[in-house]
């Protein structure tokens, strides 16, 4: 997501001096560890913090850019995952 936020802005002549990011979720261990059937082994929400150093006076327009991001996509709907397991 920053990837994509720092190339969109590029393409559309927004200036970014600094961006970190920090993401941090919510994850029951008693779905992961299949404790539970009740409760799904994934993340429950997933926050991405941004600090950007910026003139851009709408900062609403660089969290619309991370929106376009693959990352954000996969988490945010859902993508059908295929697994194939070859034995050797």
């Amino acid at each position: 997501m920053t990837t994509t936020m720092v190339y969109h802005a590029a393409v559309r002549g927004i200036k970014l001096d600094e961006v970190e990011s920090a993401l941090e979720g919510d994850l029951d261990l008693r779905g992961f560890l299949a404790i539970s059937d009740e409760i799904r082994p994934g993340y429950q929400e997933i926050r991405v913090n941004f600090k950007v150093k910026t003139d851009l006076k709408d900062v609403e327009e660089l969290k619309a850019l991370t929106k376009l991001s693959p990352v954000y996509d996969v988490v945010s709907t859902g993508t059908r995952v295929k697994v194939q397991i070859e034995r050797k």
